[in-house]
């Protein structure tokens, strides 16, 4: 799985006759959110997830995933050829100064040759542990067993060398995400990385502000009249729109050329690198037309699109959905090719992760006894020397060491108490969302059940003020430090065959007993129920009747779905 900012990605890997890795089942789906708004990140991925996975036929197992974006820190440092222990020490103290809040991250290092024979270089890259914690809880609802946990640059790097073998001059890739872009460069054994928020949501934020649309709105603008303007003498579209937008995405783009080349300035000049001599453009934003022509005008070398699938089959073909997005689908392609003998970037965060785990509960034990026994060379009284006074700070201090002891384990419980109430607080929304999901195909699906021979409806919707819990009005006594819950109040209208008098007279009754005998409706009633008008010798005027119904449609009425459940 590729879990980007705007979209997801995900797949199927296996081995070919040869032992060659094999692609199937591929399928794509956008989020559909503002990628600035964190908070709508998660509940997105959760739907997205469920949603693909039952579309696509892919069977439960063990999975791998990529994660991006500007919360991932990448730092490239120079460290000397010695024993791996000692290189590994040296690393690590190094990720210790360079990382922010190291204990909240997860990190990991790969060592490339540097090219000079007497020094490695080591790329660190690291992640806060909510991000991955969030996405492995989510793949794991999906029925997924995770087991490998990719960032993105290293997860472009293994694509790019298992598609590229052939290029070893300097090579410049720019993954152009939705919410940043990784700049890249590769030349031989030499790695460089970095991440600048601008992306594709820049272009589509900008766009926002200056027509005053909505995101989503803006984001479809783009993706119909969006490019880049070439510039210079090239004449504008006769679109005023069109020519507005290709505007704004050249200037944000003009940022992001500003950028690379500070990039390449400094690969340059403090790791001895050498001047890209292509680029490769991947990531969904490189989709954005004449991108290609105006990095290729600005850098003065050739331009070409990142091709993932290069020297990948896919089973059945490349579908029509993939191949739209292609240069998308780097970071999925280094994500499944992650566990080849040959591949470069050799990084799992996961692992990483679970090392953190056990090394915490490994070293309680000597905590404690490091802070039990600080207090005891706290509590001595060197400056006296007395006895007496001696025998009285014994006595107190395993009292005091209890108690600090204590309050130790109330903060650290404390705090598991909030971490575990906010996941509740998710899944509390993801289940009702899910259940929100299931109640109209219910509701129809009682009233086809239940609705008899000649009779249909023609208007199905909630009243705009629905009835408290009770089925009347809200009580005085109800508050706002007791408020009474709403039911929402569903209105049934429609018309019915008329037959006779006395037929006309029971069909509307039986019909709402009907749903009132039902699981998913209480307290229908009967609003409007037309009389036939007849003429002096007992004939009927009319073919058909109206009528209408009201009823309390409860949140937590049962559905087929939730018999299910429970019969499981």
């Amino acid at each position: 799985m590729d879990i980007g900012a705007s979209q997801i990605r995900l797949g199927e890997v296996i081995p070919d006759r040869k032992g060659a890795p094999l692609l199937r089942n591929l399928r794509v789906m956008e989020l559909g959110i503002d990628p600035t708004k964190n908070t709508e990140f998660f509940p997105a991925v959760l739907q997205a997830l469920d949603t693909l996975f039952r579309s696509s036929g892919i069977k439960s197992g063990a999975a791998s995933f990529c994660i991006g974006g500007p919360s991932v820190f990448t730092r490239v440092i120079k460290v000397p050829q010695s024993d791996p222990n000692l290189v590994k020490q040296m690393v690590g103290y190094e990720a210790q100064q360079a990382i922010p809040a190291i204990d909240e991250a997860c990190w990991d290092f790969q060592l490339f040759p540097s090219g000079g024979g007497a020094e490695l270089e080591a790329m660190i890259l690291a992640i806060k542990k909510d991000s991955v914690e969030e996405m492995i809880a989510a793949s794991t609802r999906a029925g997924l067993q995770v087991e490998g946990v990719e960032l993105a640059p290293a997860a472009i790097i293994n694509a790019f060398r298992y598609n590229y073998p052939e290029i070893q001059t300097s090579t410049l890739i720019l993954e152009v995400g939705a919410r940043s872009t990784h700049i890249i460069m590769v030349e031989g054994t030499k790695i460089f990385c970095r991440i600048v928020p601008l992306g594709g949501a820049s272009v589509t934020q900008a766009i926002a502000t200056d027509l005053q649309e909505s995101f989503a709105g803006a984001e479809t603008l783009k993706k119909a009249k969006g490019f880049v303007h070439p510039g210079g003498s090239y004449e504008d579209p006769p679109d005023e729109i069109t020519a507005r937008i290709s505007k704004l995405s050249r200037g944000v783009i003009t940022r992001l050329h500003t950028e690379v080349e500070r990039s390449i300035t400094f690969y340059r000049s403090q790791q001895g690198g050498s001047r890209p001599a292509q680029v490769l453009l991947a990531g969904g934003g490189a989709g954005l037309g004449l991108i290609d022509f105006f990095f290729r005008e600005k850098l003065k070398i050739p331009v070409q699109h990142f091709q993932p699938f290069r020297r990948l089959a896919v089973e059945g073909g490349i579908p029509m959905e993939v191949q739209k997005g292609f240069p998308g689908w780097a970071c999925f392609v280094g994500t499944a090719i992650q566990t080849l003998p040959d591949t470069p970037c050799r990084l799992n965060i996961m692992a990483n992760l679970k090392n953190q785990s056990l090394g915490k509960q490994k070293e309680k034990p000597a905590m404690v006894v490091a802070g039990l026994a600080l207090v005891s060379l706290l509590l001595l009284p060197g400056i006296h020397g007395v006895w007496q006074a001696r025998k009285v700070e014994n006595l107190v201090s395993p009292q005091k060491a209890e108690v600090e002891e204590a309050e130790g384990v109330l903060g650290k419980m404390q705090a598991e108490q909030k971490k575990a109430e906010d996941k509740l607080a998710r899944l509390e929304t993801v289940i009702k969302l899910q259940q929100e999901q299931r109640r109209w195909p219910a509701l129809l699906e009682e009233l086809r059940l239940k609705i008899p021979s000649g009779m249909w409806i023609n208007r199905l919707g909630l009243a705009s003020a629905p009835v408290s819990e009770s089925a009347g009005e809200l009580s005085p006594k109800a508050s706002a430090a007791n408020p009474v819950k709403k039911i929402p109040v569903l209105e049934i209208s429609g018309m019915f065959e008329t037959k006779s008098e006395e037929a006309d007279a029971q069909v509307v009754e039986q019909f709402r007993k009907a749903l009132e005998a039902g699981n998913l409706l209480q307290n229908v009633v009967i609003v409007e129920r037309e009389t036939p008008e007849r003429s002096g010798d007992g004939k009927t005027q009319q073919v058909a009747l109206k009528f209408s119904l009201r009823a309390d449609w409860p949140e937590n009425a049962k559905t087929p779905g939730k018999e299910r459940e429970g019969g499981k």
